[in-house]
């Protein structure tokens, strides 16, 4: 029915309360902490949902050097009008309607209904794009706040309602505020004249001067937190400003101050979104971000290449499944054919790379933990592993496929792009030209991800430094060379939109989930594919695959590893790139784990707890040891006839890094008892960190290990491998065709490149 089945709220503000510490050692107060605010009062919405979580992180009640306190209710009311209004919309209801539907005071409904009769208010439940006048688009954005003050939860006080027109330049991205009426219920109003003047100012203040709090919400949950200084807008003329106020003689004076100025950015930025059609989550609300939104402009018409975007109603999925139909019937009866006539997707426009500074530090920070989550870097490096210019190629069954430049660099790079074209390109997997992308890129991870991340990501790439590359174009074999085959592809495999959290499961599970599932995106290389390369699910789901010549092991209860993971185990592995009971990460996992090495410690337990929920049963930690110590022992014993050839290499090149119980001399002592390449069935992975090493470890504290592809022939290379699996794993089968096997990845030579 468009209503708010439940409302989640989130906010941080430090304790008003704590004491001082001159007053402390003034002996003025006793040194007893009291917290009685608990954050600023505007983290609870003013509406009455039925069901409302409200959370404050308050900062700890310490003693403060000198008296601190933060204002809040500026990004707190951005964020829950911002988000009323979007459901507004999503209900297809006018937005003053709507929020009529959750106010219970009698006072905020003549207040709004005052301001709306004011401001000639015409109810319209769809943004209004499709009207421009000369080169602007015009819209009405609506905010409604109410003041509290004293001990937690507090008395409401003034409140206040704004509606804020707007004309945004669809060629410039300019803005222009052209009238704001904003209505004010102060109670007895001593001096209405001189209230009304504090209004006006605060009015040309709170939507003009650079401010100390920031908000952003997405899709799945609103947050309020601090922002750096910078300017909502910057006016090229004031607007007409209308204050009415509510004569309520009977009442006390409720005071104004800011609490005027509270629904100011969430009444422009709903104005913006009722004239573009574009919800800005964040502000300011500069010109590039906006003619970046704007470029294209949101068409009236449907785009059939977006089907799976727009499938979030029965109707849009019956359009789905038809247009896969087609799709896929032209696919069965000529690829060739089809990919001639197959629509390809509407290019965006370049734009000016946007200024970095537009994005807060905290912006920019949250885009690198992205980053690092994905191994941005670890694929989109060059050959000299420059970060991020490209050219690094990524071997497929259908070919090489060349890691492009995503570098802010505007020929060569990405800095030409748009938010819109980088989001499009992570979620559906299409360029900004508008040709389609190899799945090698990611996208069908990626579109797990909420969009406060996205756009964190999008700052951090264009705050990079730009590199001007042309990485190799990327040619597969026929028909996978006909970029619009992947239209088909994506309709049969493409699965769009967020992480959907799991309520039977925990919150870390959850969080877990989203990095694994989506940021990271481990299925890519952990989970085997079928004959059109995509990723198979079910069973098969993380249960080891082989990679750029690596095989990725399975993450799941089939697992070759002889010691089950548990869950310190997996979180050891992402922290350090080593567990005791299983070895250190090598080839491509070293440089995943090596970025990894920035995110904070609760994410990296959330991927173990997920992770580790694979297998079937975890042994007690009294059980793991035991398990250890018989694998340790068992292959500490001598076998029979050990000077053979295998036997001697083994110990003048490996047996001083790798004997239980030796001092660790270059870094940690791996027991190849535990090692899952050891027990594999495959012998790829260690043929791999013999022929070519590990140069560059995960952690320098790690060690380097020297690769023997000069030192030892393939012959040599074989014997050491049949006495490894011989004395290691001695509950498996000998490896089958190891000359080949050598001779083949001894050809490919070092991948990656170190």
């Amino acid at each position: 029915a468009g209503n708010a089945i439940a409302y989640d709220f989130s906010t941080r503000f430090p304790s008003n309360a704590a004491p001082t510490l001159a007053l402390l050692l003034t002996g003025t107060i006793p040194p007893v902490p009291e917290v009685f605010e608990m954050g600023d009062r505007t983290a609870i919405p003013p509406y009455n949902y039925q069901n409302a979580r409200v959370v404050v992180h308050d900062m700890a009640p310490i003693a403060r050097a000198s008296w601190l306190r933060a204002v809040s209710s500026l990004p707190n009311s951005f964020a829950h009008e911002s988000y009323i209004d979007e459901l507004a919309t999503a209900a297809g209801v006018d937005p003053i309607a709507y929020r009529l539907r959750y106010l219970k005071d009698p006072r905020a409904v003549d207040l709004i209904h005052a301001v709306a009769e004011r401001a000639r208010w015409a109810p319209h439940s769809v943004p209004r794009t499709l009207a421009p006048e000369g080169e602007s688009l015009r819209g009405r954005g609506f905010a409604y706040a109410v003041y509290v003050h004293g001990k937690f939860p507090g008395t409401a006080a003034a409140c206040s309602a704004w509606i804020a027109d707007v004309a945004v330049n669809k060629t410039t991205g300019d803005v222009d505020v052209t009238r704001i009426v904003v209505g004010q219920d102060a109670g007895l109003m001593i001096n209405p004249a001189g209230i009304e003047h504090q209004i006006h100012g605060n009015v040309i203040q709170s939507t003009s001067r650079a401010l100390k709090e920031q908000v952003t919400f997405d899709r799945g949950g609103v947050t309020s937190r601090e922002w750096g200084a910078y300017p909502i807008l910057t006016f090229a003329e004031l607007p007409a400003i209308d204050v009415v106020m509510m004569p309520r003689p009977a009442d006390p004076p409720l005071g104004v101050g800011e609490a005027a100025s509270v629904p100011s950015a969430a009444a422009i930025a709903n104005a913006i979104f009722d004239a573009t059609g574009v919800r800005f989550r964040e502000p300011p609300f500069t010109p590039d971000r906006v003619r970046a939104a704007l470029n294209p402009l949101p068409s009236p018409q449907p785009d059939l290449g977006k089907a799976n975007k727009v499938a979030r109603t029965d109707e849009s999925a019956k359009g789905r499944r038809s247009w896969l139909g087609l799709l896929v019937a032209a696919a069965a009866g000529a690829v060739g054919l089809a990919a001639a006539v197959l629509p390809g997707r509407q290019g965006y426009a370049p734009v000016e790379r946007p200024d970095p500074s537009v994005y807060s530090a905290a912006t920019i920070q949250r885009g690198r933990l992205v980053a690092a989550v994905g191994n941005c870097a670890g694929c989109h490096r060059g050959l000299n592993n420059a970060t991020l210019e490209g050219g690094y190629p990524v071997r497929t069954p259908f070919g090489i496929v060349y890691a492009t430049n995503i570098t802010p660099d505007p020929d060569t790079g990405i800095g030409a792009w748009s938010y819109p074209a980088f989001e499009r390109a992570m979620r559906e997997g299409v360029s900004r030209d508008g040709h389609y992308l190899y799945p090698a890129h990611p996208y069908t991870g990626f579109t797990k991800a909420n969009d406060a991340d996205l756009q964190a990501l999008y700052a951090y790439l264009m705050a990079q430094t730009a590199v001007a590359h042309a990485p190799p174009p990327t040619t597969l074999r026929f028909p996978f060379n006909l970029r619009q085959v992947m239209a088909v592809w994506n309709a049969l495999f493409l699965r769009f939109g967020p992480y959907v959290p799991d309520p039977a499961r925990s919150t870390l599970w959850n969080r877990g989930a989203y990095l694994v599932e989506g940021l990271g995106h481990c299925s890519a290389c952990h989970s085997p594919r079928n004959a059109l390369g995509a990723e198979r699910g079910g069973s098969f789901h993380l249960s080891g695959a082989f990679a750029d010549g690596w095989e990725a092991p399975a993450l799941t209860a089939g697992s070759a590893a002889p010691i089950p993971w548990a869950e310190d185990e997996v979180f050891a592995y992402l922290s350090t790139g080593y567990s005791r009971h299983h070895g250190v990460a090598a080839g491509p996992m070293a440089a995943v784990v090596s970025e990894l090495a920035v995110l904070p410690v609760p994410d990296l337990r959330a991927m173990a707890n997920y992770l580790a929920s694979f297998q079937a049963k975890t042994p007690s930690p009294l059980e793991l040891e035991a398990l250890a110590a018989d694998l340790q022992a068992r292959s500490s014993m001598h076998l029979a006839g050990a000077a053979t050839a295998g036997a001697r290499l083994y110990d003048g090149a490996c047996a001083i890094c790798h004997e239980a119980n030796g001092p660790p001399l270059f870094g940690v002592r791996p027991a190849l008892a535990f090692n899952s390449s050891v027990h594999s069935s495959r012998p790829d992975n260690l043929i791999q960190v013999v022929l070519n090493g590990i140069m560059e470890p995960a952690h320098a504290e790690l060690g380097a290990m020297p690769g023997f592809s000069q030192s030892f022939s393939d012959e040599q290379v074989a014997h050491l491998m049949r006495y490894i699996r011989a004395r290691f794993a001695p509950d498996e089968p000998a490896w089958a065709d190891l000359e080949s096997t050598i001779a083949r990845i001894r050809s490919e030579g070092v991948h990656p490149p170190q």
